[in-house]
């Protein structure tokens, strides 16, 4: 079965068989063997191999907007989380800066302690070697191990979120980013979270004993005001063009190949990049895997074969086809687009952005309660 539908599957058999219990049974977490209660679909929005406009129509077929509200409110968070960053992109900067900056920490023995399960708190150490053979954590989950790690193994955030990027099958700069701030009280300034013994045996199926958390620790806190920078989406001139495919926007390919006017069409592989910042063996797989079949739909819908791994490869490219413009679908913040942008100012290169973008992201300007008052809006335009 190919990616595409291994992810049209899932989204299928969620719908019929647990959406409708997912409101009241979502902050439960029953162990990896048990995820009846969660989509399962997060690891396919990630690379939009089914996008955020397919996934919600499908939720719409099967029940009322009463009944599914919470589950388009957790998809909809993932399109928060990417419209605020990429208007504060200096929020990722910051962070990539403090993630070198801090890479001593990481030789010493509190870090190695929590990334190999070895602390003195038995529920963190389970999840830790869960993430490392899933590549998943539970939603809720990962806010009691963020705030663990923050607030009562005192680790720095940063390398939390590292942590997390580099083992997660769904990790995504922003969503990951962001939640990790959250927690540690920095996004929404003086409102953190702080885990909770009773609360984890409330909600995890595994029950645990005397786990002494700091369950009293105040926020963090930065000096810093991140400006609010205005969204441009470009104009695209398909003169002389190579549109390249990439696996984080997997259903591009399909949706908008009607339109598509570009003289030449390929893929990137970002994963050369991706193991220079040391992502995780199943997590690397997962891409190749995306990145293979998107190379099988290429060859099928567009008739080519161009796969680019790196800069010399584009330039090879470049000059072989006489190329004036290079378009991607468009990169979010992170370190895929952190490569493109190292050479924006040698090559003329494009993004081209989805309509559903375009019009949620705006929206992001303040928190997610004022982003979630324009989901009426939101279901509107793409229902």
């Amino acid at each position: 079965m190919n990616i595409r539908d291994e992810a049209l599957n899932q989204l299928e058999q969620f719908g019929e068989n647990n959406l409708g219990l997912y409101a009241t049974e979502r902050n439960f977490d029953y162990g990896p063997q048990k995820r009846t209660n969660t989509s399962n679909l997060s690891k396919y929005i990630t690379h939009r191999v089914i996008d955020e406009e397919e996934v919600i129509q499908s939720a719409y077929k099967k029940f009322s907007f009463k009944k599914i509200e919470k589950f388009i409110q957790e998809v909809l968070w993932r399109t928060y989380w990417k419209g605020w960053l990429e208007m504060r992109p200096q929020v990722w900067r910051d962070y990539t800066k403090d993630v070198l900056a801090l890479a001593g920490e990481k030789q010493k023995q509190p870090y190695q302690d929590a990334i190999n399960g070895k602390t003195s708190i038995s529920c963190f150490n389970d999840w830790t070697k869960e993430l490392q053979e899933y590549g998943y954590l539970h939603n809720h989950t990962r806010m009691w191990f963020a705030s663990i790690w923050v607030f009562t193994l005192n680790l720095p955030w940063q390398l939390g979120a590292d942590f997390f990027l580099r083992y997660l099958k769904d990790g995504d700069a922003a969503s990951n980013t962001l939640s990790w701030r959250w927690v540690a009280g920095l996004h929404t300034k003086g409102k953190h979270y702080l885990a909770s013994e009773w609360n984890i045996n409330k909600f995890s199926s595994k029950k645990y004993n005397n786990l002494k958390l700091n369950e009293n620790a105040g926020c963090c806190i930065e000096n810093k005001n991140y400006e609010i920078i205005p969204l441009q989406f470009e104009n695209i001139n398909y003169e002389n063009s190579l549109m390249l495919f990439h696996n984080l926007d997997f259903s591009f390919a399909l949706k908008y190949q009607t339109i598509l006017q570009c003289n030449h069409y390929g893929m990137i592989n970002f994963n050369s990049i991706l193991q220079e910042h040391n992502y995780a063996k199943n997590v690397l797989e997962l891409k190749s895997k995306i990145n293979q079949n998107l190379q099988t739909l290429i060859k099928e819908k567009y008739n080519s074969e161009i796969i680019i791994h790196n800069k010399e490869e584009l330039n090879k490219i470049i000059k072989e086809k006489n190329i004036s413009t290079i378009i991607l679908p468009y990169l979010t913040t992170g370190y895929e687009n952190d490569f493109i942008s190292t050479m924006k100012n040698e090559i003329n290169i494009k993004y081209l952005t989805r309509d559903y973008d375009k019009f949620c992201w705006p929206f992001a300007t303040k928190g997610y309660f004022a982003f979630k008052e324009q989901i009426p809006k939101i279901i509107a335009k793409f229902l």
